[in-house]
């Protein structure tokens, strides 16, 4: 089966999820994922979800029906083309890794959005409106994140958040959820 997410991100969380809930509708049939993006982290996200193949604008139909030939429940379908691009990105994955400084090197995705909104002094009941959470969900997050940051109100948490999103490296943080 083919799923083709256009635009979309497939790191993107409601993507994600959507593209989970389609392979678990496909049950035992294979199923791989179209898209736009030639992000390395894209065929990645892709496989997390439980898809057999990964394809992106770069590779030529000839590919897409060899992946839908070979795909079975043992393997994963990387075309030659998309092979190249994660070598490219592994050369240069060192550097950029380096490079990765503020917010995203601490939080998990979810804690990284919530982060995010109480950097700008929005209120739980906000957080959880904008991120289609529930308003205890946003306090969980919260609480960890200033057990991360050893942060003991909003306010320090927010100051703290600015910091480390600026790059400050002497904000110490712990490690964990």
């Amino acid at each position: 089966m083919l799923y083709n997410l256009g635009d979309r991100s497939i790191s993107d969380y409601e993507t994600k999820e959507a593209v989970r809930g389609f392979i678990h509708r496909a049950g035992n049939r294979k199923v791989i994922i179209m898209a736009k993006s030639e992000e390395p982290s894209a065929f990645f996200d892709a496989l997390e979800c439980g898809a057999a193949s990964y394809i992106p604008p770069s590779v030529g139909l000839e590919d897409l029906i060899e992946a839908m030939r070979l795909s079975s429940s043992k393997s994963v379908v990387i075309s030659r083309k998309s092979v190249e691009v994660l070598r490219k990105a592994m050369t240069l994955q060192p550097a950029a890794a380096s490079q990765k400084c503020g917010l995203e090197r601490y939080f998990t995705e979810r804690q990284l959005a919530v982060a995010r909104a109480l950097q700008r002094g929005a209120a739980n009941k906000t957080i959880a409106y904008e991120l289609d959470l529930c308003e205890s969900t946003v306090k969980v997050h919260i609480r960890n994140i200033m057990r991360k940051l050893k942060a003991t109100n909003r306010t320090q948490a927010a100051y703290k958040l600015n910091e480390l999103a600026q790059g400050n490296t002497s904000i110490e943080v712990r490690s964990g959820s």
